[in-house]
């Protein structure tokens, strides 16, 4: 099976477009070949800072690129199956954004379409492979954690979006944006995987006066795989702003936290793990496309598939229905 690099087109170079650009083209199993953004400014720093990369004049040069085996997404979630079923049709491998997508039809007919050209596809969730998450998993499945007895996730935020998002103007509107597509996708993708399907019990989103505006607050009460799991998510209000993802269990608990840090305790004090070495959240990312590399060669290894992508989209979309 060959090893040369994956030649990568890429769609929307916006904060994490650019950024994962950026470490796929330092990394040795791709080449970024062309990218594509509506923003001629976007476009324009991808070309001072990768000159090698070219830019087309639309998303479906990028997908029809000659050269690319492979297409990023990373538009608005409005824009993802379309982009998709053009990369799929083009029988090229698939890495979408989270969410997969925000009509739920529409998605199912992506899944089943990528499923009947057996193309490797995956989606980008933080913690497909990052180190913490690895490390939890690892933990629940040797029985070292124990009996798993519940989840929390808090999430506390000063203004949506954040600064670094700002430019993204959809973010902030209710038809595609919101803290609960873009943040708790990435924990209720980790707590499935950890624990198994999930349901929701109870839910209550609270939104704007402004119908145009994503929401502000989200309290609900889940199961996965039996366990239960609550979130408490709220924007506004002077305080530290980040995540805390607590799984308590019955032998040993962990918390991950913003940044990629990972705490445990067996009862006493929490203990911050991998305390000292140099990696940070960047190397998550590495981790990451590392891992997609090889499901792109179609090695057996650990990637968020369009299923799981799908799986989550009907939970976060029914957290935040009206």
């Amino acid at each position: 099976m060959s090893n040369s690099p994956h030649k990568i087109g890429v769609i929307g170079l916006g904060a994490i477009g650019h950024v994962t650009l950026a470490s796929m083209n330092q990394h040795e199993d791709y080449e970024v070949v062309c990218a594509w953004d509506p923003d001629g400014a976007a476009c324009a720093r991808v070309s001072e800072a990768h000159p090698d990369v070219q830019i087309t004049a639309s998303a479906d040069e990028v997908i029809g690129h000659p050269d690319t085996t492979a297409v990023y997404i990373a538009s608005p979630p409005t824009t993802h199956v379309a982009y998709a079923r053009s990369t799929a049709e083009a029988g090229k491998c698939i890495f979408c954004e989270k969410p997969l997508g925000i009509d739920i039809a529409e998605s199912e007919a992506l899944v089943e379409l990528a499923a009947q050209r057996n193309l490797p596809a995956a989606i980008n969730f933080n913690h497909t492979n990052a180190r913490g998450s690895t490390h939890l998993e690892n933990e629940i499945r040797s029985g070292a954690a124990g009996n798993v007895t519940g989840v929390d996730i808090f999430i506390h935020l000063e203004k949506w979006p954040r600064d670094f998002q700002a430019h993204a103007t959809w973010l902030a509107g209710r038809e595609q944006g919101g803290f609960t597509r873009e943040m708790i996708s990435h924990w209720v993708y980790l707590t499935r995987r950890l624990l198994g399907d999930g349901k929701i019990v109870t839910r209550n989103a609270a939104f704007p006066g402004d119908p145009t505006k994503s929401e502000t607050r989200l309290v609900a009460e889940l199961e996965f795989g039996g366990v239960p799991t609550v979130i408490n998510a709220a924007c506004g209000g002077a305080g530290p702003v980040g995540t805390q993802y607590t799984l308590w269990a019955d032998k040993k608990s962990f918390m991950l936290q913003s940044g990629g840090r990972i705490s445990e305790t067996d009862g006493s004090e929490w203990k911050l793990l991998f305390e000292g070495d140099d990696e940070d959240g960047e190397d998550d990312i590495t981790r990451n496309i590392g891992a997609l590399a090889k499901a792109f060669r179609r090695e057996p290894v650990t990637v968020a598939t369009l299923e799981d992508g799908l799986a989550v989209q009907r939970i976060v979309e029914a957290l935040i229905t009206e």
